[in-house]
């Protein structure tokens, strides 16, 4: 059986790293654009639903029309360890990724922090953005093994329009991520990034 999370506030708090310190040298070359063509692409695949750029912003990164012409705006946040935290479990035990339970709080607290972000004055399109969390140091199968109907209730609290997983760790050998939903509840999920992306299960 999974561990159970029960996504409290002060269990979210508990994981206490500021965003500046949730980097990984290993996503240093991938740029916000690419971010962004790689969610575009996967979006379509997942939804049949295209997101035009409009431009890029400031809170959230972009702003894009979608196919009925309504403006949607869309925030990336990394979700890793620190390289100190990756060192270590690498290189004693051929640790190379995050584990999914600690994936999970940490994306939860980002989904609050962004959540709390996301109502102060100078957010635009406070009503209608999508939060996409990014993961090269964790893979969807490791995180869904650890989510549960719960948990999504919780995620929705947010605000945001959508929230979704973008599972970067096999994109050199796939050319493509996969996604997770978590929010709303109708496309809660997992989402091949291709036809012909990698096994999942």
């Amino acid at each position: 059986m999974p561990r159970t999370l029960r996504m409290s506030a002060s269990g979210f708090e508990s994981w206490n790293r500021p965003a500046s310190e949730l980097y990984s040298s290993m996503f240093e070359l991938i740029s916000e654009q690419e971010q962004f063509e790689f969610f575009q692409s996967a979006y379509l695949h997942a939804t049949g639903q295209r997101l035009r750029l409009v431009r890029k912003s400031e809170r959230p990164d972009f702003i894009c029309h979608r196919p009925d012409g309504s403006l949607v705006g869309i925030e990336f946040t990394l979700i890793t360890r620190t390289p100190g935290d990756c060192f270590w479990p690498k290189l004693l035990d051929g640790v190379e990724y995050m584990n999914g339970f600690d994936g999970v709080f940490a994306a939860g607290a980002a989904i609050m922090r962004k959540g709390e972000k996301r109502v102060e004055h100078d957010w635009q399109l406070p009503a209608s953005s999508i939060l996409v969390l990014y993961s090269p140091d964790c893979p969807i199968d490791e995180l869904e093994y650890h989510l549960d109907a719960e948990l999504q209730a919780e995620f929705e609290e947010s605000g945001f329009t959508e929230i979704w997983i973008a599972d970067h760790t096999q994109v050199e050998a796939y050319g493509c991520v996969d996604l997770f939903c978590l929010a709303p509840k109708e496309l809660w999920g997992y989402y091949a990034g291709s036809d012909i992306g990698k096994p999942y299960g």
